[in-house]
């Protein structure tokens, strides 16, 4: 086929000698495709993550996977500073919008309602960071290396590791995938 013959905006996918020869030694080992699949990622330490956009996987009997596809470097910190700025340039306009006009406010049950929502999650949200900062935590019946341990792996207060340990009853693992 040549690049006369495929239409325009059509996604074409050249692969490589090398994936190739990959590809037909993994249809000898018996993996068995898996479709369905739109983006494959893979974080690393420090916020990088490593982006497959529309990959070939395939699954071993074992539960092992093997990906092909064009990995792409994707950095969440930079995407969080995006979005952060987004926010703030959203949250300016919206400001520099309700000081100008002097319309009054709509007064109908739904954005009454929806405004009385917005007030409580706010309300709730500060309640919660006022618990967070509190320090002091009762840690007694827990064991100290725990809750350190608690701490290093899901990046949370002292106090919240306690309460999660608290709540499942000192077990690590479970306390871990609900902070997580």
């Amino acid at each position: 086929m040549s690049i006369e013959e495929i239409p325009q905006g059509a996604e074409v996918n050249i692969i490589s000698k090398n994936e190739k020869k990959a590809r037909d030694a993994i249809k000898k080992l018996n993996l068995k495709q898996v479709k369905g699949i739109s983006r494959v990622t893979f974080k690393q330490r420090g916020n990088l993550i490593y982006a497959i956009d529309s990959p070939d996987v395939y699954k071993s009997p074992a539960g092992t996977y093997v990906v092909f596809g064009e990995a792409k470097v994707d950095d969440m910190n930079q995407r969080l500073a995006e979005a952060q700025a987004a926010q703030s340039a959203a949250a300016a306009a919206g400001a520099s919008d309700a000081t100008t006009t002097d319309a009054p406010a709509d007064k109908s049950p739904e954005s009454i309602t929806a405004d009385l929502e917005k007030a409580s999650l706010n309300a709730n949200n500060k309640v919660e960071e006022v618990e967070e900062e509190d320090g002091e935590v009762d840690e007694s019946g827990l064991d100290a290396n725990d809750i350190s341990i608690i701490v290093e792996q899901t990046q949370v207060s002292r106090a919240k590791a306690v309460s999660a340990l608290r709540k499942n009853k000192g077990d690590m693992v479970n306390a871990i995938m609900e902070l997580s």
